[in-house]
Formats: structure tokens, C-alpha cells, sequence
């Protein structure tokens, strides 16, 4: 009764359990197997991991490109002073 729920409810887990219930840990080729998976597992993470230092690298130098162009931006307009700009002709002698 509960094989069927279990088959059921998580088809694929069940699965699993049966064909690891069925296998001879004594068997040379699955040892074998068992540590080529493992040795895979772990380069993959290390692959990954790499990946994700090589991510944060890109983001951090495509931050530093999009400041500097908002910087350096020679077409940008200039920002108008909050008096309207009276300051700017007052400072230059120019009167209106």
C-alpha cells in the first residue's frame, strides 16, 4: 500500500529506490560508477563556481563602464540652478 502511494505521489523518486535497492555495492562496476559520478559532481561545482567568480567580474566591470560613460558624457545636458539661472549672468557681470 504505501509502494503505491509513493509510486504515485513521486514517481520518480520511487524509482530510484528500486533500482538502488537492486544493486550489489559489491559489484566493482558500480563502485566504479559511483566514484566517476562523484569526481564529476566535483568538477562541475568547481566549474561553476568559476563560472560565477568570471559573472561577478562582468557585472562589476560593466558597473564601472556605465559610470564612467555618465561621467565623462561630453553631450549631457547641464543641470539648471534652482534660482533659474540669475546666478550664473550675476557671477559673469552681465545684467539683463
Amino acid at each position: 500500500m504505501l509502494g503505491r502511494i509513493a509510486a504515485r505521489m513521486f514517481p520518480r523518486t520511487y524509482h530510484n529506490l528500486q533500482v538502488l535497492s537492486t544493486v550489489d555495492l559489491q559489484s566493482d562496476s558500480m563502485l566504479e560508477r559511483m566514484i566517476s559520478y562523484e569526481t564529476e559532481v566535483r568538477e562541475l561545482r568547481a566549474e561553476l563556481n568559476e563560472i560565477r567568480r568570471d559573472n561577478r567580474r562582468v557585472v562589476e566591470l560593466y558597473d564601472l563602464v556605465f559610470e564612467r560613460l555618465q561621467e565623462d558624457m561630453p553631450l549631457r545636458a547641464k543641470p539648471v540652478p534652482a534660482d533659474g539661472g540669475q546666478d550664473s549672468a550675476a557671477s559673469t557681470g552681465e545684467r539683463s
